[in-house]
């Protein structure tokens, strides 16, 4: 069985331990100093009322110790006072640490002071019985302040579970409710895109329906418009023939100026041709005469090229007579008159092209009769 000794003792060590955590927090644990502090108080306040209902009304009977008690009723009005004042200090303040130091140097001085003179008192002024009974009432009444205090814990933590599970509970029903808006959001975006999909069907449906009477109608005017096109075609016809008339006249008169042309070339390659003939018939005897009266191969070598030469005019002359037959024929199956000036064109700078090269073979062929003819004389 615990003493008054015992009691008196052990009644300070767990406010001591609160006062040490107490002090170690810092001014941002608002949250901790409030539960630590209020630890604190209900400590404090369950200690100094066990005394007074219990311990000091039975010291009172003794003369000797009424001057005692009113000292440690004084030191409990203290406390409170200090009590009251830290609670409304507030708990992220230097002036909250600051008081709760003055409430522990106050509390350990009253501890002293109750181990040094008010215990020793109590033990001398109480008799064992009377010391059995305080005891006893202290404790039963303090083992019902801790069953409520820990009923009252039991309560808070039950009642923080509650809101935590009601806070869960709230939470999923958010969830839940936020996933079927969003189910119907989908499902409501899938319908309008059916929806839109089949709009843009029965558009689309719509769309070839009137392109396909477009088109037979399309079809049905342009027959008739080619009914009309034809008639009209016939009238434009009849109204350009004339210039198609004067147009074929104009090729017809280019035409004649291309054969003329070719004739004028041909009269000019038929005179080198006679030109030719004759020199070269001149040139045949004297080129017998040489070649009788040559002792060496170069007088052979000299008559046989002038004989190629008068080949390659003849070859040329009848190539002219071609080409102004192509060049008739050309002009003949011309439809527009850019095609007649082009068959004119070419058939003109082919003329001057061979006539040039009639004239170079004339003259290499003259030059070449004259030295053969020469050479004879100068042996007679």
């Amino acid at each position: 069985m615990t003493t008054i000794r015992q009691l008196i003792q052990s009644s300070p060590k767990r406010a001591n331990e609160l006062f040490v955590k107490l002090v170690e927090t810092s001014e941002t644990a608002v949250k901790t100093r409030d539960r630590l502090f209020s630890e604190l108080k209900d400590e404090l306040e369950l200690q100094a009322e066990l005394e007074e209902q219990h311990l000091f009304p039975v010291l009172k009977k003794h003369k000797e110790n009424k001057g005692l008690v009113a000292e440690a009723l004084n030191d409990n009005r203290q406390t409170r006072k200090l009590l009251a004042e830290l609670e409304r200090t507030p708990k992220d303040s230097e002036a909250f640490g600051a008081k709760v130091a003055e409430l522990k140097k106050a509390f350990q001085q009253h501890v002293r002071d109750e181990k040094n003179e008010f215990l020793p008192a109590v033990v001398k002024a109480l008799s064992d019985e009377e010391a059995s009974t305080v005891v006893e009432k202290i404790e039963d009444e303090k083992a019902q302040v801790e069953a409520a205090q820990r009923a009252e814990a039991d309560e808070r933590r039950g009642k923080a579970k509650r809101e935590r599970e009601e806070a869960e509970a709230e939470r999923e029903r958010e969830e839940a409710k936020a996933k079927r808006e969003r189910e119907q959001a989908e499902a409501k975006r899938e319908r309008e895109q059916a929806e839109a999909a089949n709009a843009a069907k029965g558009k689309a449906k719509a769309d070839a329906e009137r392109v396909q009477k477009d088109t037979v109608a399309a079809q049905a005017g342009a027959s008739t418009v080619a009914g009309k096109s034809d008639d009209e075609n016939e009238q434009s016809e009849a109204a350009r023939r004339p210039e198609a008339e004067r147009e074929m006249a104009g090729s017809a008169s280019q035409a004649t100026d291309i054969v003329e042309a070719g004739a004028q070339v041909a009269q000019q390659g038929a005179k080198v041709m006679r030109l030719a003939t004759r020199a070269g018939a001149d040139g045949a005897g004297e080129m017998s005469k040489a070649v009788r009266a040559a002792t060496g191969s170069e007088e052979t070598q000299e008559a046989e090229r002038e004989t190629d030469a008068a080949s390659a005019m003849v070859a040329l002359i009848n190539e002219q007579a071609r080409h102004a037959m192509q060049a008739t024929i050309a002009v003949g199956r011309a439809r527009t008159l850019a095609e007649v000036t082009k068959a004119q064109s070419d058939f003109i700078g082919g003329s001057f092209k061979r006539m040039g090269r009639f004239n170079d073979r004339y003259l290499a062929f003259v030059r070449g009769g004259m030295g053969i003819v020469s050479r004879p004389s100068s042996h007679r």
